[in-house]
C-alpha cells in the first residue's frame, strides 16, 4: 500500500473548489507529527489557513513569487513551513531541522495523499516577506510554502521522468 500512495503523490498546478475539512486537516499534522527528528526535537511549526481565513490565507499567498502565486491560489489551503533552529533542551544548533521538518511533510503528504489531497511544495517564496508578516522570531526560518486541495478533475498527471538509481547511488565513492 505504501508504494501505491508513493507512485500517487504529484504536485498539480490545479485545484478544485472544494474544501477540506478543519478535521481531515488536522488529522494530517496529527500524522505528521509522529515524523521521526533528530533527538525527538520535532522542531516543525506550520501557520496554515484555509480560503475561509481570508486574511492569512492572503499573507502566505503574498509570500510567494509571481508564477506560484498564479495556480497556488485555487489551493484549499496554503501553509508555510518553519524550522526551529537550536534545540529546546541545549539551546545549540540543530544542523537537522530543515531535514526533520522535511521528514514531517513526507509524513504529511503520504496522509494527504491517502485521502486524496493533494500536496505541491513551494520553494519559491519570500523568506524575509514571511518573516515580516507573520511576525517568525529570530532562532526559526521559513522554509516553504504547500498548496494543500483536492485535485482539479482536469488536472493532467504530468509526464516527468525520475532519475534511474544509477544516478544517484554510488558504492564506495561519489
Amino acid at each position: 500500500m505504501l508504494n501505491e500512495l508513493i507512485e500517487k503523490r504529484y504536485s498539480p498546478y490545479s485545484f478544485s473548489d472544494r474544501q477540506i475539512e478543519k478535521g481531515t486537516i488536522y488529522n494530517l499534522f496529527d500524522t505528521a507529527r509522529f515524523s521521526p527528528s533528530a533527538y525527538n526535537e520535532q522542531p516543525w511549526r506550520f501557520i496554515i489557513a484555509s480560503k475561509s481565513n481570508e486574511e492569512i490565507y492572503n499573507n502566505i499567498l503574498e509570500t510567494l513569487v509571481d508564477a506560484n502565486k498564479e495556480w497556488a491560489k485555487q489551493a484549499s489551503s496554503l501553509i508555510l513551513t518553519i524550522a526551529q533552529n537550536n534545540f529546546s533542551k541545549n539551546g545549540k544548533k540543530n544542523y537537522h531541522a530543515e531535514y526533520d521538518l522535511g521528514q514531517s511533510v513526507a509524513y504529511l503528504t503520504l496522509k494527504a495523499t491517502e485521502l486524496d489531497i493533494f500536496v505541491h511544495q513551494m520553494s519559491g517564496f519570500s523568506r524575509d516577506k514571511a518573516i515580516e508578516l507573520f511576525n517568525i522570531p529570530e532562532g526559526y526560518t521559513p522554509v516553504s510554502v504547500i498548496a494543500l486541495g483536492y485535485k482539479n478533475i482536469d488536472d493532467q498527471k504530468p509526464e516527468k521522468g525520475r532519475k534511474e538509481i544509477s544516478e544517484f547511488v554510488f558504492e564506495n565513492s561519489f
